[in-house]
């Protein structure tokens, strides 16, 4: 079989020791993980792949036949599956591979080339100091035809499972998760910025906010945590993974993809099956994220497992 690499990396945060009881990987091992991992998946090698997770692993699959979330043994029953939809003949690995060694994630983009054309599957990889993968997201955006989220800044009509609408604001915010990271989408009432809080302690303070605006170069998108109840600050590490956005038909619409547990202090971590509180804000107009909100409130989101 046939296999192609072409790739640049990036990798993101100091290695610092976590304690005896988990050895923190380097960036340099998560690449090298996640390569002979998806050089399996991309030459499908069922026994290998099934391999890579330990016994308690998740798995979660959107945009195939069988989307859901699988656990343990389940785990090489969804990928038999998978490969007895595709015949996988080789791979390509394309754009940018990016770890954050501090929550042992790493993700990347795959093209498979099978018997019904190119299947392009973007992979969400979480390993444990080991090696072993403690949890993936394979989302496939083109081979199935299946609505799946896109950060692209265009939300289609099933794109997202889930949507709540705060009233207060106006503001919409759409999700899908997996069980590594958060898909989700924010559509303003108005052309400035745009904010969603995860998971705020009191007002604004514990909040993880993701704070974005559509401007005439492209979408700015900043990482923030609510430092008091009334006031946020810029996070040390950047963890939006991926962003999109638009204003074409005019009220913003921005699109991103966050870890669910990035083990940064300054974000928060979301489990799946858990209810959160998400505050959601906005500016009519302006694009600078010091100007005040023109709209505030709040929706609860609950995530799948």
């Amino acid at each position: 079989m046939r296999t192609m690499r072409r790739m640049s990396v990036v990798v993101l945060g100091a290695v610092v020791a976590v304690g005896a009881a988990w050895a923190q990987p380097t960036g340099e091992d998560l690449v090298a993980w996640a390569l002979r991992h998806w050089d399996d998946v991309g030459n499908g090698r069922l026994a290998n792949v099934v391999g890579w997770f330990g016994p308690e692993a998740g798995l979660a699959f959107l945009g195939t036949p069988g989307a859901g979330f699988y656990y343990g043994p389940d785990v090489a029953a969804a990928w038999r599956a998978f490969f007895a939809e595709v015949l996988v003949q080789g791979y390509a690995l394309t754009g940018v591979t990016r770890a954050i060694p501090e929550s042992g994630l790493v993700h990347g983009t795959l093209e498979l080339a099978t018997d019904r054309g190119p299947v392009v599957v973007d992979s969400y990889l979480r390993f444990s100091g080991d090696g072993m993968l403690l949890a993936a997201d394979y989302v496939v955006t083109r081979g199935f035809g299946l609505p799946v989220p896109v950060a692209d800044g265009v939300v289609g009509g099933e794109e997202y499972r889930n949507a709540a609408e705060d009233r207060a604001s106006g503001v919409v915010l759409h999700w899908t998760n997996g069980l590594v990271v958060l898909h989700a989408a924010l559509r303003s009432p108005g052309t400035g910025w745009v904010a969603a809080g995860f998971d705020p302690v009191h007002r604004m303070q514990g909040a993880n906010f993701v704070i974005a605006a559509v401007t005439a170069t492209g979408l700015v998108i900043e990482d923030h945590y609510g430092t008091r109840p009334t006031s946020h600050r810029r996070d040390a590490r950047d963890h939006v993974l991926r962003a999109g956005g638009n204003d074409e038909y005019g009220p913003a619409v921005v699109e991103f993809v966050i870890p669910l547990d990035s083990s940064d202090p300054e974000d928060k971590a979301l489990v799946p099956g858990q209810t959160y509180t998400v505050l959601l804000a906005y500016h009519r107009n302006s694009r600078s994220f010091t100007a005040f909100h023109t709209r505030a409130g709040s929706v609860t989101m609950t995530l799948e497992e």
